[in-house]
């Protein structure tokens, strides 16, 4: 099973979902060229879940699994070969934690808009992609997963010199 995680974490990101759902038979078209057999799909705190996502899966056989924000995001992310994610720094880091290829959505609705800040700055260093919602089944067509470098885990010695060096801990 290759499957795909779609979280817009604990926000409200209706944005994505609705374009996700209106445009169902493309996005997962997109998936099925990925090999992706099992979609994954966190809504957040809202009550808006995909309408037509579960007909179109069932079509296309591609199981679908939809939930709020739950636990549940720790067991699943580790079993996906593919994330497509608001642009939370929680969830930018724990997916690329885990390698997993990710592709950011800006969502555009939040004031001072740090998201957009961070995708740019994480996909510069080819860490992943990023998108605005009405572009996003584009930039998917276009991305070369492969391509991207791995995060690099969290280094303590870096800490560990800065006390030393700058707190004088040594």
């Amino acid at each position: 099973t290759k499957a795909c995680l779609v979280t817009v974490g604990s926000t409200k990101f209706e944005a994505l979902t609705d374009f996700l759902d209106e445009n169902g038979r493309d996005f997962l078209g997109e998936l099925k060229k990925r090999g992706i057999n099992k979609l994954f799909f966190q809504v957040g705190k809202t009550k808006r879940f995909p309408q037509k996502l579960p007909k179109l899966c069932h079509e296309t056989k591609i199981a679908f699994e939809c939930f709020e924000f739950t636990k549940k995001f720790r067991q699943i992310l580790p079993t996906c070969s593919l994330v497509i994610s608001h642009a939370g720094a929680g969830s930018i880091s724990e997916t690329l934690s885990f390698k997993i290829p990710l592709l950011v959505v800006i969502n555009e609705t939040l004031m001072d808009n740090h998201q957009e800040e961070l995708a740019q700055a994480m996909a510069k260093e080819k860490y992943l992609y990023y998108s605005k919602v009405p572009k996003v089944l584009e930039v998917l067509s276009k991305c070369e997963f492969s391509s991207l470098k791995p995060y690099p885990p969290p280094d303590a010695t870096t800490f560990a010199n800065f006390l030393d060096r700058d707190l004088g801990f040594t």
